[in-house]
């Protein structure tokens, strides 16, 4: 489903991500772990074509990063959502789907909804949300789009433990499912749920633990 190719992006004259051949395949349920700053968000700003790579390639079901047919089954969460200030989450979630040509949200948000006890953020306003609920609204709104691809930055960051297990289990389900999960953390739950822990050091792919 990922396809990476001696991927490497520099900034100037330093090098901040050199990736050999590496691969995510359907069913993954990946992680990410490293120091802030290894590298992790950068990884997963390529794969989502939010930045361009300074050699190498990548795939995504097929087509390169940054086609329309990439884009079309990748989406991608940051750990700091991007939100509209002047919608509501429900208004947000329609807009999006429907810029994907789809008249409602999917299945997908609409479920996530009920599993992260978020139904009173449907109609709020992010600029009077906490941190927790600006990372709910932000998954609510992300996966509001069809997508096989599911990118994650910290998504667990600032949830209710609650929230955090329920999570975790729905991002485990979609993977049964022949989707692919992948996620920057540090939270030990999210790392002991994964199919697939990643080691990010100094911007390159260290150990990696495959358990399935």
């Amino acid at each position: 489903m990922i396809r990476v190719k001696r991927l490497k992006k520099t900034y100037g004259r330093t090098t901040v991500l050199q990736v050999p051949d590496w691969r995510l395949e359907p069913g993954s349920n990946a992680v990410l772990i490293g120091q802030n700053g290894a590298g992790k968000t950068t990884l997963l700003t390529l794969i989502a074509g939010l930045a361009r790579p300074t050699s190498g390639s990548i795939s995504v079901d097929g087509s390169l990063v940054g086609s329309r047919g990439a884009r079309e089954v990748t989406t991608f969460v940051p750990d700091q959502p991007a939100l509209f200030d002047d919608l509501t989450v429900q208004e947000q979630m329609l807009y999006v789907a429907k810029l994907n040509g789809q008249d409602e949200p999917t299945d997908f948000s609409v479920e996530l909804v009920e599993r992260l006890d978020a139904t009173e953020l449907l109609g709020r306003f992010p600029q009077a949300m906490s941190k927790g609920q600006r990372q709910k609204a932000g998954l609510l709104v992300g996966t509001a789009r069809p997508f096989k691809v599911l990118l994650l930055d910290e998504p667990t960051t600032g949830l209710d433990a609650t929230s955090r297990i329920t999570l975790i289990e729905t991002l485990a389900e979609f993977a049964d499912h022949g989707g692919v999960v992948l996620s920057s953390t540090h939270d030990r739950e999210l790392v002991e749920g994964a199919t697939e822990v990643i080691e990010i050091e100094a911007g390159e792919l260290g150990s990696q633990r495959d358990d399935d």
